[in-house]
């Protein structure tokens, strides 16, 4: 078994360690949930939502937790997840942390005049935009666009709607080398130059946060213009959907067993590449991070939104072994493997797996691809 900062070399992949929360073998899913409250101690929460359909809002199937409010969605947890490894969050760079993990970058104009443009780690649709797909680099065999790389690499037809059906299992591994962190959040390649059905994969890591046993409360609002420039508007009065929960429950999925049956490096003689192993751990241990990273920020307080401030709730350890005799306190974050619903609950090291060093360099991914730069006219 590793120390947690070095992949193995052994023909399985498991056990792995990460940080001090190790992976077993024969685990397809880690379940990890932290329970939260509101920061301000106003038990009022702004959830999501649009103004003309109001927050997401449905009864418990069981019966028992009364109505579950959406308080942040899936989608939107999926962006909060890759903010946690930015440096900037505009531009989409990586972290120290991530140091060597490929992304793309597109830019216009040469020189000091280079203008940047988007980045796959912003661009909501990664290699399904058409604009990333028409940016040129050299991918080691001449300059070429996106779209043209990946049509030849899969030897796709030249106009991008047929390939080899054998083929479509080594997207996975040209993904892990453009674009590392498509294989956690997923990806669809559906744009102007490649219209196949067929090159996606689902997102390994999902989260989202909800409130359980939930009341609604309206709270007014107003709109009032005084002393300001001439307007019609005049004043407006309105409500403001906010919500109450007796239970804020944040959860996270890491679908282990679907990383686990990705190709991610070229196979020799049908077996596993090389560096399949190094590659599939490094993928867990990023999604191991940002789960930490995301909880690591609610231990003070993250502003979800301007009136939805949450964090870790603290819990006493008597509740949950009611024969400890000195009680103590702790943060309620917890994981079980395999059944969301399973009874044994152990303590999520969160803390440690943050400061843990990914092992970037041991999955041999290509150089001078973090980032690699797509060129654009001026």
């Amino acid at each position: 078994m590793t120390n947690g900062t070095q992949a193995q070399t052994t023909n399985d992949p498991l056990p792995f360690t990460f940080g001090g929360f190790t992976v077993p073998v024969g685990c397809r899913r880690i379940f990890i949930t932290a329970e939260l409250e509101p920061a301000s101690g106003d038990p009022r929460i702004q959830p999501t939502g649009f103004p003309d359909i109001g927050p997401v809002m449905y009864p418990d199937p069981s019966g028992q937790s009364g109505l579950i409010c959406l308080i942040e969605s899936e989608a939107s947890m999926a962006n909060r997840l890759e903010e946690v490894c930015f440096s900037n969050k505009y531009e989409g760079t990586f972290k120290n942390s991530f140091q060597g993990l490929p992304y793309l970058r597109a830019e216009s104009g040469t020189a000091e005049n280079r203008v940047f443009k988007t980045s796959s780690t912003l661009d909501g649709h990664r290699f399904a935009s058409d604009f990333l797909a028409k940016g040129k680099a050299n991918f080691g065999a001449g300059e070429k666009t996106l779209a043209e790389h990946i049509k030849t690499t899969l030897g796709m037809n030249p106009d991008g709607k047929t390939m080899p059906v054998a083929r479509i299992p080594d997207i996975f591994q040209l993904v892990m080398e453009l674009d590392t962190m498509s294989l956690i959040h997923g990806f669809q390649i559906s744009n102007e130059q490649i219209a196949f059905v067929g090159l996606r994969l689902a997102r390994a890591l999902t989260a989202s946060i909800v409130g359980l046993n939930c009341e609604r409360v309206a709270v007014p609002g107003i709109k009032f213009n005084v002393g300001q420039v001439e307007s019609e508007s005049g004043q407006a009065i309105f409500q403001k959907q906010r919500v109450t929960a007796k239970t804020i429950k944040a959860s996270f999925s890491i679908d282990v067993g679907l990383l686990a049956s990705l190709r991610l490096d070229t196979p020799a003689n049908r077996n596993p590449g090389r560096h399949q192993n190094t590659r599939f751990q490094l993928l867990l241990a990023i999604a191991l991070w940002k789960v930490a990273a995301f909880l690591d920020l609610l231990r003070v307080e993250l502003s979800l939104r301007t009136e939805c401030k949450l964090r870790l709730k603290e819990v006493s350890t008597a509740s949950l072994d009611p024969a400890q005799k000195d009680k103590k306190k702790e943060l309620a974050v917890y994981y079980t493997l395999d059944r969301e619903d399973g009874q044994t609950r152990n303590v999520f090291p969160f803390t440690t797996i943050t400061q843990a060093p990914l092992a970037i360099a041991a999955a041999n991914l290509p150089q001078s691809r973090h980032p690699l730069v797509l060129a654009f006219g001026a």
